[in-house]
């Protein structure tokens, strides 16, 4: 058909002279052109864009993937955002790996079937079946406009088109073969469906470990007796974590002492004057563990500091720049000694910080160097997650004791302002936990069943197989459920909502259902084909890139890509 028509058009000599012509006009200055110099012409890099698996895909190829996807439209800055040559890289890739595996199957394209495609208008870009309304004149198929839009807006010529439309429908035969393979019965859909229309809605307290912390009482005798009995344990966590003990800058254990100061003009002076009394009674003490010890006992009874009064004042190990001192107060506490006190330094809130060095370290750290402090972490996370669970478990009993109260109405919210809950520090009715830190009821807003690789999601909480398979049995007879682990924390529920599917709208959206549930199957055969098959060709060194045709215009460089990367979606 379209043979015909290029007969009626001009004649065969102007008809070659013009797309010469055009031909050298694109290839000098249209998109992608790098001019016709000798250099370019001679260079390597033009040679190809990929080859993959002994087929080459062409500069020519690659053009016209990038045309096709809109590439000449878009800016080069929200091409490079979109990563639009690296994506096209990539579905050229897969379709010479599907045309390959078409002509390895006996698949065959003549120029007929591309010319009756293209006589209807339609065309396939990289996957994607296209209607073009470009190639068309007064509603009808018309050569002159289907041969504009070959050269002006692919860069191509129409042999050259037809070409790549024959690789565009190899591809396609082993895509509609995948197609045809993938079923999905009925009863699948009906599964899917009522897993995806039961919904719930959950109230819940959460009891974070972190916030017990300060509970933790923790004694040198504790830390060596959990080291000597865990040894196997701390050295899997050191393996885990022990590339933050390579090559650690200097680092100090530092204890504190914090006095607050205030916005009152003398709030300050008051701050520094209790921090020097503090300092000078700890001054007097010659012995350096006495002097430690008297160091602790000030913080837990003196400090203004929540998070680290508890522990006597220990911050831990700590780098230049993240106690918030001034830059030379810093410098002072980076050159003192093991057991030198330091202070009282102002604070930016007016208050005063005084400061005890205990222990400086930098380089790489042994397992024997860190075993202790791995120790002491070990126990406080323990210890801290049993208060939490113990509370947890106290919240579970006043619930069910609740007549049927929502844990909102037995766990209200204070009208006190927090920040004076937090200076007040009363203690929680549960048991550790001031009232500022006591759970506040929370929901999740309604959610459906869905997981990760990791476990199944609850929507606001986090993963936590235990805690999903809960939400979806426990009924408005039963609501509470819990408590369960989940994130670092302990979690009471209880079922403030339940959805049930609508199977009445399932009866009349079933078949659409079969059809969205087979395409989406489809989608992941396919994508799952593409990449292992590249993969492998990969592997086997049979892919290689021309990254110079990736370059935008606008960098020097080429981005960084690398083929068949994971969670890539193949298939369009």
């Amino acid at each position: 058909m379209l043979e015909q028509m290029r007969k009626s058009s001009q004649s065969l000599f102007i008809y070659l002279l013009f797309s010469l012509l055009i031909v050298i006009f694109v290839i000098s200055f249209g998109p992608q052109s790098r001019g016709t110099t000798c250099d370019a012409a001679l260079s390597g890099n033009d040679h190809y864009a990929a080859r993959v698996a002994g087929d080459v895909v062409s500069n020519n190829d690659f053009r016209y993937g990038f045309l096709m996807m809109g590439g000449a439209q878009a800016p080069p800055q929200i091409a490079k955002q979109r990563r639009m040559k690296e994506t096209v890289m990539d579905k050229l890739i897969e379709r010479e790996l599907l045309a390959q595996e078409a002509e390895r199957l006996g698949y065959v394209v003549s120029d007929e079937e591309v010319e009756d495609l293209v006589s209807d208008s339609k065309m396939i870009g990289l996957g994607e079946p296209l209607t073009v309304s470009r190639v068309q004149k007064n509603g009808k198929f018309n050569y002159e406009a289907f041969k504009n839009f070959v050269q002006f807006e692919l860069s191509l010529n129409p042999k050259t088109f037809i070409e790549e439309q024959k690789r565009e429908l190899l591809a396609s035969r082993v895509r509609n073969l995948m197609r045809a393979g993938v079923k999905v019965s009925l009863d699948e859909v009906k599964a899917d469906f009522e897993r995806t229309g039961l919904q719930v809605n959950l109230e819940y307290l959460r009891f974070s470990n972190r916030k017990y912390e300060p509970a933790v009482m923790v004694t040198e005798a504790d830390i060596a007796a959990y080291a000597s009995k865990n040894e196997a344990k701390l050295r899997e966590l050191y393996e885990q974590k022990k590339f933050m003990y390579e090559k650690v800058p200097k680092e100090v254990r530092v204890r504190q002492i914090l006095i607050k100061g205030g916005t009152a003009a003398n709030d300050a002076a008051k701050a520094q004057h209790k921090a020097e009394q503090l300092a000078a009674k700890i001054k007097g003490e010659k012995d350096a563990t006495k002097a430690s010890a008297i160091f602790a006992q000030a913080a837990k009874e003196s400090s203004d500091d929540a998070a680290s009064k508890a522990k006597g004042g220990d911050l831990g190990w700590k780098r230049k720049g993240t106690l918030g001192l001034e830059t030379a107060d810093d410098d002072k506490v980076f050159a003192a000694k093991a057991g030198e006190l330091l202070g009282p330094f102002k604070t930016k809130d007016g208050g005063a910080s005084l400061l005890v060095v205990e222990a400086n370290r930098e380089g790489d750290l042994p397992f024997d160097k860190v075993k202790l402090e791995l120790a002491e972490e070990k126990i406080r996370e323990e210890r801290s997650g049993a208060l939490a669970k113990a509370d947890a478990e106290a919240a579970m009993a006043k619930a069910k004791a609740g007549s049927g109260k929502t844990l909102k109405e037995l766990f209200p919210l204070k009208s006190d302002d927090k920040d004076e809950a937090k200076a007040d520090a009363k203690p929680s009715k549960l048991a550790k936990l001031p009232d500022a830190d006591a759970p506040r009821a929370e929901e999740t807003g309604l959610f459906s069943r869905r997981g990760s690789r990791e476990g199944a999601i609850v929507e606001g909480l986090g993963i936590s197989n235990a805690l999903s398979k809960a939400a979806f049995e426990i009924r408005p007879d039963a609501p509470l459920a819990g408590p369960f682990e989940i994130a670092g924390s302990w979690v009471v529920v209880r079922l403030k909502e339940r959805k049930e599917p609508d199977m009445a709208e399932y009866e009349k959206k079933k078949l659409d259902l079969q059809r969205d549930a087979e395409l989406n199957k489809w989608m992941e055969v396919l994508t799952d084909w593409s990449h292992d098959r590249c993969i492998e060709e990969r592997d086997a060194k049979r892919i290689q890139i021309n990254r110079d045709v990736l370059r935008y215009e606008d960098t020097a460089e080429p981005p960084p890509y690398e083929p068949c990367m994971p969670r890539r979606m193949f298939g369009g």
